[in-house]
């Protein structure tokens, strides 16, 4: 079974990608049929959406929950959404020393600047490693697409480039589906996400 992926270093929107190919090119896993049995279960992955949506309910800020199509690349939100893309976040999730977990959350046209990230971290930049799909799967039990700036687990913590939070008035990030949107005030998004505010974006 092959899963094609669009992947430009827009990264893929919500999504991890190992490895992009060249510009042009696409990006073609082929998944054994043990290995489709591996993805997320529907139970995983809807428990990881209710408790974000339950941590966004309950937090009483303002907020839109947009059910749409699958979504997982930046050309799919293109072609999909019909939301102003300038307000799109994308979440990159990256494993660092000792198996932590960072969830990287910056513009969707913008790029990780991996130095500047790696600096802000206190690592090495061969110390920074973006998880495959299957790695956010089985670490952060969603699909590829559904990667959201809102933490959903202890061992997981959250960057949030400066530049979104001149983002107005709300922006659009994930929600641990692929299928789902969540639309928020970045002030607000700061708050619950507990993130940290720096600069690694290019």
């Amino acid at each position: 079974m092959a899963v094609a992926f669009e992947c430009t270093e827009e990264e893929a929107f919500f999504m991890n990608q190992a490895k992009c190919p060249p510009p042009g090119e696409t990006a073609r896993t082929t998944l054994s049929e043990n290995e489709v049995g591996q993805h997320v279960s529907e139970a995983e992955s809807n428990g990881v959406f209710r408790l974000l949506e339950r941590l966004v309910e309950e937090s009483g800020v303002s907020f839109v929950l947009h059910e749409h199509s699958v979504v997982r690349t930046v050309a799919d939100a293109m072609d999909t959404l019909q939301f102003d893309l300038s307000r799109f976040l994308k979440t990159v999730a990256f494993r660092v020393r000792g198996g932590r977990v960072v969830l990287a959350a910056l513009r969707g046209d913008r790029k990780v600047n991996y130095p500047l990230l790696a600096a802000l971290l206190g690592v090495n930049r061969r110390e920074l490693a973006a998880l495959s799909p299957e790695e956010v799967r089985e670490l952060l039990h969603v699909e590829p697409g559904g990667v959201s700036p809102l933490p959903s687990g202890e061992n997981v913590s959250v960057l949030l480039d400066e530049e979104a939070l001149s983002i107005a008035p709300t922006v659009y990030c994930g929600i641990g589906r692929p299928d789902r949107t969540l639309e928020i005030a970045p002030a607000d998004l700061l708050t619950l996400s507990g993130a940290r505010i720096g600069r690694f974006s290019r």
